[in-house]
């Protein structure tokens, strides 16, 4: 009996080879997959990442809980401001069933914005799936970057210093290109909202957007400048809270014009186009009153 016991077990023992070498070749196929298409985003490459997102692709973003489409995120690629230096993939852990893959990625990116370096880690959920003519696509990702209780000084001085350049880059944007330039600055979701003067101006992006048309339509000129100190708090990586004191020139269609002087008070958040205003508040100096 031990021959064949013996010959069972060399059997059995080259069957899990067998399976552990397939299961190997199956991930290293899904990482250079994903790796492909990280490549593509550093480059923004769009062409290939139209290729490797299936046409019903979804991109969730974690930080924000913003789900955006195909075409939604292929803007988004081509229109980003910041620069991303390497897109490093970590670890991937896949697990298969037939046509159907669910990925969870590490990824490490170093990015530059507005002169400024940042690094940071993300977590990614990617779902594949394929088809006997295109092979593997990603159908589906959900990205998260973990959190820490507070970044150290030495990223807290970095994060400081990116969030100034993105409000230097505020005052000349909507200096040079009008109320338009706020589209560009303010978070686009749910989250956002803008306080003046006591009152909610705005409650939502949406009705930020609105408000943003009909001061396009009304404001020909604006010159909008910071004080000579913009203050920035880190309160984690990729978040901060900003104070700048503002004087603000407005020249309207009949020719009025406006000269305006207070303080700004925002939340700063950084996600996949770079920094926006989370939220934003404004207070205005007010002349003293007339000594009777």
């Amino acid at each position: 009996m031990r021959e064949p016991f013996r010959a069972f077990l060399v059997i059995a023992a080259l069957g899990a080879a067998g399976f552990s070498s397939r299961a190997e070749a199956q991930e290293r196929e899904f990482r250079n997959l994903y790796q492909r298409l990280l490549d593509a985003f550093r480059t923004k490459d769009t062409a290939t990442l139209a290729r490797l997102w299936t046409e019903g692709y979804l991109f969730t973003d974690g930080a924000t809980g913003r789900l955006s489409t195909k075409p939604e995120r292929l803007q988004i690629v081509a229109e980003l401001e910041a620069r991303i230096d390497t897109l490093t993939l970590d670890s991937m852990t896949v697990r298969v069933d037939r046509d159907l893959a669910v990925g969870s990625a590490l990824v490490r990116e170093v990015a530059t914005e507005h002169g400024t370096r940042s690094r940071q880690q993300i977590r990614a959920t990617v779902v594949f799936v394929r088809s006997p003519r295109q092979g593997w696509r990603i159908a589906a990702t959900h990205t998260s970057v973990p959190r820490s209780e507070a970044p150290s000084s030495a990223d807290a001085a970095a994060l400081a210093d990116s969030v100034r350049a993105f409000m230097g880059a505020v005052a000349r944007e909507v200096t040079r290109d009008g109320p338009a330039a706020w589209r560009r600055q303010f978070a686009d979701d749910a989250a956002f909202f803008m306080a003046a003067e006591g009152r909610l101006v705005f409650p939502s992006a949406e009705a930020a957007s609105r408000g943003i048309d009909e001061l396009a339509r009304s404001i020909t000129h604006i010159e909008l400048r910071w004080g000579e100190r913009v203050q920035v708090d880190p309160l984690r990586p990729g978040l901060a809270a900003v104070a700048a004191p503002y004087t603000e020139v407005r020249v309207d269609t009949a020719g009025r014009r406006v000269d305006e002087s207070g303080f700004f008070t925002g939340l700063a958040e950084h996600r996949t186009e770079g920094w926006r205003l989370r939220n934003a508040h404004w207070s205005v100096v007010r002349p003293p009153p007339a000594v009777r």
